[in-house]
């Protein structure tokens, strides 16, 4: 039984640190071979095919990511699965709502509402949309970025959080949950990284709740390393947890920093490598 692993942190039998390249004959002869295959969050599409065709145990799982690409992707994968979400439309560039709106139809959402560039994580490019004025700047800007090859985008309906995002980690089996909470009052969108604070005291029973759905989401679809985001209505008596977005590439600050995240991981992939009756110990860190 032997364990390939592409991951730069962690080796194995058999090391392979891909970079920027393509896959080699070589490569493709170890994927072959391999019972299970340990793969980078930087995974390419080729490289998850490659492996997860041959029939290996490859961990992370990877195939929603591949299967439901982008944020509109991730809309149709909410849609399919029935996973709770905010009302979202999703756009092929702006040309397409400039038609819409000029066949005399209404604005999909009433204003506020936000409107999410496709290609961009973590909060950026996401913007809150007040009124007709803001909206038909931001499509001029759109029709800028599409020049340089870059369309689709999505405007979605405002849940009253507060500016308060919800997170819920999945590393293998274990799921951490936290508060990204605004640094100053009056804020709609929190990104950690322009003043946003990490909160994992409050709304403890709306983390549990949000716990519970990510881990119903992992179950359901295989997912086990992504950051999932939840927009929840906190002034309401029982509010329902939405998802927002699936981050497969996601910050580490919530989780404790970057030693401690690779500490989860770590023991995640060993509890993995054991339920699949492998030797956990044939995994070393770097």
């Amino acid at each position: 039984m032997t364990i390939l692993s592409f991951h730069p942190c962690f080796g194995a039998d058999k090391q392979i640190i891909l970079g920027s390249r393509t896959l080699s004959g070589e490569d493709r002869m170890y994927i072959g071979r391999a019972d299970a295959i340990i793969l980078p969050q930087g995974c390419s599409a080729e490289l998850y095919h490659a492996c997860a065709q041959t029939g290996a145990a490859v961990f992370p799982e990877y195939r929603f990511r591949f299967q439901y690409p982008g944020k509109s992707g991730q809309v149709r994968l909410f849609r399919e699965w029935s996973f709770p979400h905010p009302e979202t439309y999703c756009w092929k560039n702006s040309g397409d709502l400039r038609i819409f709106l000029e066949k005399g139809n209404s604005l999909p959402h009433g204003f506020p509402f936000f409107l999410k560039m496709e290609g961009v994580h973590e909060g950026e490019g996401v913007f809150l949309i007040d009124k007709e004025a803001d909206l038909q700047d931001f499509l001029e800007q759109l029709s800028e970025r599409e020049a340089s090859g870059i369309p689709g985008f999505l405007t979605q309906a405002v849940v009253p959080t507060g500016g308060n995002a919800l997170r819920a980690v999945i590393i293998g089996k274990y799921v951490f949950t936290f508060w990204k909470r605004p640094g100053q009052k009056g804020g709609m969108i929190t990104n950690i990284s322009k003043g946003g604070l990490i909160d994992r005291k409050w709304r403890t029973d709306l983390q549990e709740k949000a716990l519970l759905e990510a881990r119903e989401v992992s179950r359901r679809t295989g997912i086990n390393l992504a950051a999932i985001d939840f927009a929840v209505a906190v002034e309401e008596p029982d509010p329902q947890p939405l998802v927002l977005e699936i981050n497969y590439f996601f910050a580490r600050r919530g989780l404790g920093g970057t030693v401690q995240y690779y500490r989860y991981l770590f023991d995640a992939i060993r509890e993995w490598l054991a339920q699949r009756n492998l030797d956990p110990d044939r995994i070393v860190t770097y």
